[in-house]
């Protein structure tokens, strides 16, 4: 009976990227700004996601680490963060319950609730690059294409939905079996992912310049 139970919860959990390394360069208006490594792991509670995360840009070195829990539906049921900017270190994390969420940080406290048209939470949270990662994921698992974004490094929440009029420009190095996720308000980005591993291989900023990009063996 117990195997049975855990086939029927296997057969029915989310589909998400396989467990492993994800390696991305960061690259601001064409030249090389940083790089990030995210680490996904199935748990008994649903999925783990962290990350590391350094740049330089305009002299400065920046660096950062945050842990993204999920839960079987794929839902964010904790997220911790450690900013290391020139000079200081900042914390923060975040709390989940219902259709709130609650910030703790060294800067201040701060309290979010579910946007209009919401049923669901999503951390993308400023530089780091785990909460879009797995934002396609999300989504599918959710059958949604509207959500509550929060981004504790900038003490900022709010409903976002994607844009299906949006026509990105693909760029030359995404696969040429990688679809589109689009967001225009309240930043316009562009999630280019293959549909069958939901793994992302770009992300492009344009308002930014920014773009991420998978390092894939060639």
């Amino acid at each position: 009976m117990l195997a049975l139970v855990f086939v029927l919860a296997a057969a029915t959990a989310p589909a998400t990227p396989a467990d492993g390394a994800y390696a991305y360069t960061v690259s601001i208006g064409g030249a090389s700004a940083g790089k990030t490594t995210i680490q996904l792991t199935h748990t008994a509670a649903g999925v783990q996601l962290s990350e590391t995360a350094s740049a330089s840009y305009g002299g400065a070195d920046f660096a950062g680490t945050s842990t993204l829990n999920l839960d079987q539906n794929l839902a964010p049921a904790g997220y911790t963060a450690v900013y290391s900017p020139p000079g200081r270190t900042v914390h923060a994390a975040l709390s989940f319950k219902g259709n709130s969420a609650n910030e703790t940080a060294d800067n201040g406290n701060m309290a979010f609730t579910l946007g209009a048209n919401t049923k669901n939470f999503a951390v993308l949270d400023g530089t780091m690059f785990a909460g879009f990662f797995i934002l396609p994921a999300q989504l599918r698992a959710w059958n949604k294409q509207s959500f509550t974004a929060v981004s504790p490094m900038f003490g900022h929440g709010g409903a976002i939905a994607l844009d299906t009029a949006l026509k990105a420009d693909r760029p030359k190095d995404v696969p040429a079996a990688d679809v589109p996720l689009s967001v225009s308000d309240p930043v316009q980005f562009t999630l280019w992912y293959d549909p069958a591993s939901l793994v992302v291989d770009e992300l492009v900023v344009p308002q930014q310049d920014a773009t991420y990009s998978r390092l894939r063996a060639r």
